[in-house]
């Protein structure tokens, strides 16, 4: 393993967490928020795709999904929805007891 104290070892990590947005937004909850909100929303529109997809194959006798996993992915776009709201809600009402009326 390299001596990190070397002078010639970058002090930038090699690790970039992936972001939606370009290097130059700085770090922000917001951001933080609305990248969680845009990966939780297009997560939960594939999954009811995926869903209403395998009904209409249904007709055909051909289902992508069977009853059960159906279920399961229903449960887990409803739950990933609420947690969004959930999340959402609380900087909502941060907000609003930072500048009451």
């Amino acid at each position: 393993m390299p001596d990190t104290r070397h002078p010639e070892v970058s002090p930038i990590p090699l690790f970039q967490a992936f972001s939606w947005h370009n290097t130059e937004v700085p770090p922000s909850n917001n951001k933080k928020f609305f990248e969680y909100a845009y990966d939780v929303s297009n997560g939960v529109a594939i999954l009811l795709s995926l869903i209403e997809f395998s009904e209409s194959e249904k007709e055909d006798g051909r289902p992508l999904l069977c009853e059960p996993d159906k279920g399961a992915l229903m449960r887990l776009a409803i739950t990933a929805s609420r947690m969004l709201a959930n999340v959402a809600e609380k900087r909502i009402d941060s907000a609003n007891n930072a500048y009451p009326h």
